[in-house]
């Protein structure tokens, strides 16, 4: 079969390697799409701080059972399935409470562990996540990303009736300002300065979509949020810009909320946080559950993905991806891997 792997910075190769023999509590999974997120283009240019080359990359995926192991429960030959791509103890004290998203040792497929870049892929039936069977494939792929934005409201806490506001629409951001609309809150700005990005927010249904570059942030919170200002603020930019910008502009008493994955430390301007009595949370990655209420959400027509998906390449034009992103990055939302000929 083919499997992907990449040896090191911008380097990829193509390996035939034998389809893997799966243990009584696995699944082989025919892949059929791969998405590519951002922390895959990290590990591509070598600047993510957290692994080590050569890598099997792939986090995002879906495909269709072909062979089960004889303890694995619940599925069945032919299931339309995505995997939850995490590996913990759990021994460590986060899992004992149920946070196992943040183990003591915890492992991420296509980051510290073998991704899912092959045509087949071995997984244990726990971390396998059926898909309705009227789901599309890449419908499937987009559940972890929109996972990460159903555990990052999740995080916030009950919002019906919230003002919420989501720093950055890119894929995250995006899907973070549907599920919180989604879930009830009452309204709900996203702001970018990529008039594309913003665009394809609001043909997803967000309502406020607001380029900073042209109208001060802080100007649109009074406008639209009024006096109240924001109940919530939610960063999925991960940039000392954007960072700023939610501290100082959060309300007193609320929350801030921090999804995007910065690369690199942040001063910030901690006696705001103090005297406004502000609550600055984190959130590493998702559970079980944000996974099972993404395709929820998704499957009822509450959260969109079709509009995300900007680009595909075949899983052979691995590389030519990676170029056309690193070219594109102002269009690039979501591209897509397909694994058919």
């Amino acid at each position: 079969m083919l499997q992907v792997k990449m040896p090191e910075a911008y380097k990829i190769d193509m390996l035939d390697v034998p389809v893997p023999a799966i243990k009584a509590n696995e699944v082989l999974i025919n892949m059929k799409r791969l998405g590519i997120c951002g922390s895959d283009i990290q590990v591509y240019h070598g600047k993510h701080k957290y692994m080590r080359f050569p890598v099997v990359q792939g986090h995002e995926g879906a495909g269709v059972i072909v062979k089960t192991g004889e303890k694995a429960e619940g599925l069945s030959v032919g299931d339309k399935v995505t995997i939850q791509p995490q590996v913990f103890c759990g021994k460590c004290y986060p899992c004992q409470i149920g946070h196992y998203n943040v183990c003591e040792h915890l492992k991420v497929f296509g980051i510290h562990e073998p991704g899912m870049a092959s045509e087949y892929f071995a997984a244990e039936a726990s971390k396998v996540i059926k898909l309705p069977q009227d789901m599309s494939f890449d419908q499937g792929a987009m559940v972890e990303p929109a996972a990460v934005a159903v555990g990052a409201v999740r995080r916030c806490g009950d919002i019906e009736g919230n003002n919420i506001l989501v720093l950055g629409a890119g894929t995250i951001g995006n899907l973070a300002a549907q599920t919180a609309q989604a879930c009830g809150a009452d309204k709900v700005m996203i702001t970018d300065i990529n008039s594309k990005r913003l665009d394809i927010a609001g043909d997803c249904g967000i309502e406020y979509c607001i380029n900073t570059k042209e109208k001060d942030i802080g100007d649109a919170i009074s406008e639209i949020f009024e006096d109240r200002k924001a109940d919530v603020i939610i960063d999925c930019a991960g940039v000392k810009t954007t960072i700023d910008q939610a501290i100082n502009n959060a309300r007193r008493a609320s929350k801030i909320v921090v999804v995007g994955n910065f690369k690199e430390p942040v001063e910030i301007e901690m006696p705001l946080l103090q005297r406004r009595e502000i609550d600055m949370i984190g959130i590493m990655m998702y559970v079980k559950e944000d996974f099972e209420e993404a395709i929820r959400l998704m499957q009822e027509g509450k959260v969109k993905t079709e509009k995300l998906i900007t680009d595909y390449y075949r899983i052979r034009d691995f590389k030519q991806a990676y170029e056309y992103i690193d070219h594109h990055m102002e269009d690039v939302m979501k591209v897509m891997l397909t694994f058919e000929a």
